[in-house]
């Protein structure tokens, strides 16, 4: 599927006005306001906000083997999906640290969506430390060529151009008084 098509896509299920576009390198650059609704469906200090994974979904409806990555207590009915945590109390598929996913069988994703925790004191709240976000893709180099990631953070990941390409980047506001956020779509090389 090319990005002309998602955007349709996007469009289509969402009803959102187009906000994403293909630039001149064939990049696709946009702006989602999230908007004031500030329930997260799980409840769970640093859910996704309301919306978010609908427009996800709605940008990889071919996609057919979805990974959560620093999943905590996503909404699985809004997303469906295996799940990796560091907490086994959040039940997670896999109970597996981030930066060396030794537990999860990689190759079996087209898709991984990762929310790291952006701070120290984001960490504080999950009962973790920060991880390392190169080695986190490190680790994310097992997975299959055409595989995407979408990586919400603060911080655009290290990672190696030749097992990566971004294909998007989408400015994140949620409302005010509320963290600016980037999600970064990787494809694996």
């Amino acid at each position: 599927m090319n990005w002309p098509d998602r955007i349709d896509n996007y469009c289509a299920v969402t009803g959102f006005p187009r906000s994403l576009f293909v630039d001149g390198t064939g990049r696709v650059v946009g702006t989602w306001i999230m908007g004031a609704d500030y329930r997260v469906s799980s409840g769970y200090y640093g859910g996704y906000p309301a919306g978010y994974l609908k427009r996800v979904r709605a940008l990889f409806p071919e996609k057919r083997s979805t990974l959560h990555l620093f999943s905590g207590c996503v909404d699985l009915a809004a997303f469906p999906g295996d799940t990796v945590d560091i907490n086994p109390d959040r039940s997670p598929t896999y109970v597996d640290c981030a930066q060396t996913l030794t537990n999860v069988p990689l190759d079996k994703y087209d898709l991984v969506l990762a929310d790291p925790p952006y701070s120290v004191e984001d960490c504080e709240h999950y009962g973790t430390t920060m991880v390392k976000r190169n080695l986190v893709m490190r680790a994310l180099q097992r997975l299959p060529a055409g595989a995407h990631i979408v990586w919400l953070d603060q911080v655009l990941p290290m990672f190696r151009k030749d097992h990566f390409m971004v294909e998007a980047t989408i400015g994140m506001w949620k409302s005010t008084n509320h963290r600016f956020r980037g999600v970064t779509v990787f494809r694996r090389l």
